[in-house]
């Protein structure tokens, strides 16, 4: 894998991060339910990036592979707003996050090995060990169980499923359909999606100048841009590997809580973000490659 895909795919994850914070100030701040958040964030990255494809050229050249790719990718990413906004309003944010994404490489490992007949590296597996024990001490103290847990967790594994698919789906590219559009044009098809059941489920909208510029940084930066960098890493770091450095992302949304909300990280929380940040350095390109295998 080439090292710039590599830390296309840090970068996607160092922006997720920011999401988390982001939608917490949304909501308060607005008193958005959790699926407006999404439809929110999903319209505001699709526009923003039609607008600029448009002023490229517009998705000419596009063959049914392409749209085929661009609904597949909608349909899975509207999915996994929902189901993720679902597990932690069934397990809470701590629980839901950790199974969401620690199962995802497990998705992805799963899916290599039945439909693929090949397994992770030993490196790979090493540092994904390395990572779970580093999200489990990173939010050991956020993890609180209610009565709806298991159906939280459940929901939460679901949730792993479809990000693993999203990553799956697009490990190769299409013909015509670049990083920007495919995420314009399927963000926007998949905040087409979203929309019944944020309307269904209590619908909101960003208030404010205060509200439409946490909305708009969110749409923009933790979602358009972060898919873009994302899907273009995709090209030639393996979908495993992928899944594993995108465990950076509650790293950094601990590392936010502390600076900005003042939150709490604890001696547990440095252990598992040293790990966490350990095993990304451990899956870094040891040369340059137009591919690897995981």
């Amino acid at each position: 894998m080439r090292t710039r895909d590599f830390f296309l795919v840090v970068a996607a994850a160092c922006l997720w991060g920011t999401g988390g914070l982001l939608g917490a100030v949304l909501a308060d701040g607005s008193g958005m339910p959790p699926a407006s958040v999404a439809f929110w964030r999903m319209l505001i990255a699709g526009v923003a990036l039609s607008l600029w494809v448009g002023l490229r050229g517009g998705p000419q050249g596009m063959g049914r592979a392409a749209w085929r790719r661009v609904l597949v990718t909608a349909a899975l990413t509207a999915l996994f707003e929902v189901l993720y906004f679902t597990g932690i309003a069934l397990a809470g944010v701590g629980l839901a996050t950790l199974v969401t994404i620690g199962s995802a490489p497990l998705w992805v490992a799963l899916w290599d090995a039945i439909a693929l007949r090949r397994a992770p590296a030993p490196r790979s597996l090493a540092a994904l060990a390395l990572a779970l024990v580093g999200l489990v001490a990173l939010s050991a103290s956020s993890i609180s169980g209610g009565a709806d847990a298991l159906a939280g967790v459940a929901v939460a594994l679901a949730t792993g499923a479809a990000f693993a698919a999203i990553t799956v789906v697009n490990r190769v590219p299409v013909a015509g359909l670049g990083s920007v559009r495919l995420v314009a044009l399927s963000f926007t098809a998949g905040a087409v999606m979203v929309l019944p059941i944020a309307l269904l489920s209590g619908w909101g909208a960003p208030l404010g100048v205060d509200g439409w510029a946490v909305a708009l940084s969110m749409g923009l930066f933790s979602t358009g841009l972060a898919y873009v960098a994302y899907l273009a890493g995709l090209v030639t770091v393996p979908p495993f590997v992928a899944t594993v450095v995108s465990l950076l992302e509650p790293l950094v949304a601990a590392i936010l809580g502390a600076v900005v909300l003042g939150e709490r990280l604890g001696w547990w929380g440095v252990v598992g973000g040293a790990a966490l940040a350990s095993a990304v350095v451990a899956l870094r390109p040891q040369r340059d490659a137009q591919g690897a295998p995981a």
